[in-house]
């Protein structure tokens, strides 16, 4: 089983270099490692560069894919953790009734602070963690962004199923993840964007400072043509 490895210092390299072992693999391939060293240097350019929609009518806005698994624009109206938590949930709440979706499997951010069925706030309980325990401790700090509720399906279903935070020595902080399906045209470098974010809030959050982000893509592949994809990454 091949396993491609990549390790560079911002998550549009990153991406970039994922992009090229999948044209070389002819276009999907499994088990790309990415390791972005520096995963929370986000430039602004990005989002308008690199987003699928600005390429064919079908590809995703860049920036909802960062919002699903963080609330960038939310946060700055926040006056607190819990005020964030609340603000975003009553938001996506409104917006599923709206829609008439009452039996999705929600976003990765409302995943992340109301795990259902028990409403489990997984990001305060780490949050939590990083500051109460006296020292560091590499075991524990996960979240789980898949449940046995969650019905087998060919789409729709998260990809995100696991993340972990690795707590280093001298405070760093490394964000560990695992992504069963993983699109490389319209998602990857969104979700890159939003794991970078994630994991400086919660670095901001517990005083800590900003380590890796490490990457399990099990299954890496592209949504449209090849052409679109060379003209996304530019």
């Amino acid at each position: 089983m091949s396993v491609v490895v990549i390790e560079e210092n911002t998550a549009l390299q990153a991406w970039r270099e994922g992009v090229t072992a999948l044209f070389a693999s002819g276009g999907s391939c499994n088990n790309i490692i990415t390791t972005v060293l520096d995963p929370c240097h986000i430039d602004s350019s990005w989002l308008v560069d690199h987003s699928p929609d600005t390429v064919s009518e079908k590809g995703n806005d860049i920036r909802d894919v960062a919002n699903t698994i963080f609330p960038e624009k939310l946060l700055r109206s926040a006056t607190s953790r819990d005020h964030l938590y609340e603000m975003y949930l009553k938001r996506h709440d409104r917006v599923r009734h709206w829609k008439g979706h009452h039996h999705g499997w929600g976003t990765y951010f409302e995943r992340l602070v109301r795990f259902p069925p028990d409403g489990v706030n997984q990001l305060e309980r780490v949050i939590g963690k990083l500051i109460s325990w006296p020292t560091r401790n590499t075991t524990g700090l996960v979240f789980h962004l898949s449940s046995p509720i969650d019905a087998p399906r060919t789409r729709g279903g998260p990809c995100w199923h696991f993340g972990e935070i690795l707590w280093n020595a001298d405070g760093i902080l490394d964000l560990v993840v695992v992504y069963r399906n993983h699109d490389f045209y319209n998602k990857v470098l969104g979700n890159f964007i939003g794991l970078g974010r994630l994991l400086k809030f919660i670095c901001d959050e517990t005083g800590k400072t900003p380590g890796r982000l490490v990457c399990h893509s099990v299954h890496a592949y592209h949504e449209g043509t090849l052409q679109n994809l060379r003209e996304l990454v530019g």
